[in-house]
């Protein structure tokens, strides 16, 4: 098979962030323009006192167990990216770049992309590992994404990803038959949390376990055979819909069951485009691989919500839940 990108279609951490050449957390920083930190500051409140018909008098003052994260940006421009708890710890963009840093010195690794979302309170950065896997002869990558947040919406995590290249289709939340549950490196923003350096390599040996047994499993998939009918099938449970919505004419709908069912129609009737015509499925069509790959491929670059909703879908793993359903339901059917 051909190994070129579809369409030159780039991945959702090259749209929603910059690719990146550097060998060092500081420069990648400084490539995608992270080189910046963040302070806490008190959080004031008000209240307005009528002193007279033509006056009032405002008093301010300091709400307890709460503080803001102020973003120290470039040329002075400052900005609030988050309010937290007064336990929340502090955990400064380069603390996190910096324990990475190990991974490339050792060769385990290479910095890829890194990014920001939601004005700086979530930050990302994307580093490759140097083996992958095949599967129908179609080149799959192995990365780790490593995030935190500003805002405390998120702990600092790093998980891996699997992209099968040639579509750019990316797969989160990888499972090893040991765990059985997502692979991944967890730290709080709490007191007394510190970053593990042993901790991170031990996710990054167990990601190539993970590697793995993704391949095992996309095997197999290649086993199994499927017709339109089973694929539509596939298609069904993935974007289910109760019987009453399902089997009810539109008019007879609510606006908002009218919707749901153009949405659930709509997402089956693109998978099986994808599935039986796009030239991402030349060397899997026919096989409970592709189905599982056109379900992910439509999450990453056709589900609604437009180019930029999809993007941050897939930087957050906000969309692992529909390729996750996609795959039970192929290896439960």
């Amino acid at each position: 098979m051909t190994q070129v990108l579809i369409d030159n279609r780039r991945n959702a951490w090259k749209r929603g962030g910059t690719a990146v050449s550097a060998t060092s957390a500081v420069e990648v920083a400084k490539q995608a323009g992270l080189d910046w930190e963040v302070m806490s500051v008190p959080i004031q409140g008000y209240v307005h006192t009528a002193v007279s018909a033509q006056e009032t008098v405002t008093d301010y003052y300091e709400v307890p167990k709460k503080q803001g994260i102020l973003k120290l940006g470039k040329d002075n421009k400052n900005s609030i990216i988050g309010v937290v708890g007064d336990k929340y710890k502090i955990v400064q963009n380069m603390e996190v770049f910096s324990a990475l840093d190990t991974l490339v010195d050792s060769g385990d690794a290479r910095y890829n992309a890194a990014g920001e979302y939601n004005g700086g309170a979530n930050v990302w950065m994307l580093m490759e590992l140097p083996t992958g896997v095949r599967v129908a002869g179609d080149p799959h990558a192995a990365f780790l994404l490593a995030k935190t947040s500003h805002d405390g919406s998120s702990s600092v995590i790093i998980r891996p990803i699997v992209e099968r290249l040639y579509c750019a289709n990316q797969i989160g939340k990888l499972i090893t038959a040991k765990y059985k549950r997502p692979l991944m490196y967890k730290m709080k923003h709490t007191t007394n949390a510190t970053l593990s350096v042993s901790d991170i390599r031990a996710i990054t040996t167990l990601t190539y376990s993970a590697i793995e047994e993704y391949e095992s499993t996309a095997t197999t998939l290649l086993q199994y055979k499927m017709n339109k009918d089973k694929a539509m099938n596939i298609f069904k449970k993935v974007w289910g819909l109760p019987a009453v919505i399902e089997n009810t004419p539109a008019q007879f709908l609510t606006r908002g069951e009218q919707r749901q069912q153009t949405i659930a129609w709509a997402a089956r009737d693109k998978a099986w485009h994808i599935y039986n015509e796009s030239p991402t499925q030349e060397n899997i069509k026919g096989t409970a691989f592709g189905v599982w790959q056109a379900v992910v491929e439509y999450a990453d670059y056709y589900a609604s919500g437009g180019e930029n909703n999809r993007t941050l879908a897939t930087i957050t793993g906000r969309n692992d839940a529909i390729k996750n359903k996609a795959l039970a339901t192929i290896l439960t059917a």
